[in-house]
C-alpha cells in the first residue's frame, strides 16, 4: 500500500477527527479515534500495524486531502 497518498476526506469529516481525538492509520486506512491530533505510529486497532497518525499531524505531513464529497 502507497503509504504516501493522501487520505481524501471532507472538511466536516476533518473536524469530527478533531473533536473526537481521531485519525487515521496510514497502512490499513482505516480512521482511529482517542489518539492525540500530534499521535504519529500508534498501533492500529485494525491492523495492528504502528502506523496510526492524528488528524493534525496528518494534515501538517500534506497527508490529508479535502474533498467536496465524502468517498467513504
Amino acid at each position: 500500500m502507497d503509504k504516501t497518498r493522501p487520505i481524501e476526506i471532507t472538511e466536516a469529516e476533518y473536524a469530527d477527527l478533531n473533536e473526537n481525538c481521531g485519525g487515521f492509520c496510514m497502512e490499513c486506512r482505516e480512521p482511529a479515534y482517542g489518539v492525540e491530533p500530534d499521535a504519529r505510529r500508534y498501533r492500529c486497532d485494525s491492523c495492528g500495524a504502528f502506523a496510526v497518525f492524528g488528524a493534525e499531524e496528518l494534515l501538517i505531513r500534506g497527508l490529508i486531502e479535502f474533498s467536496c464529497e465524502s468517498p467513504r
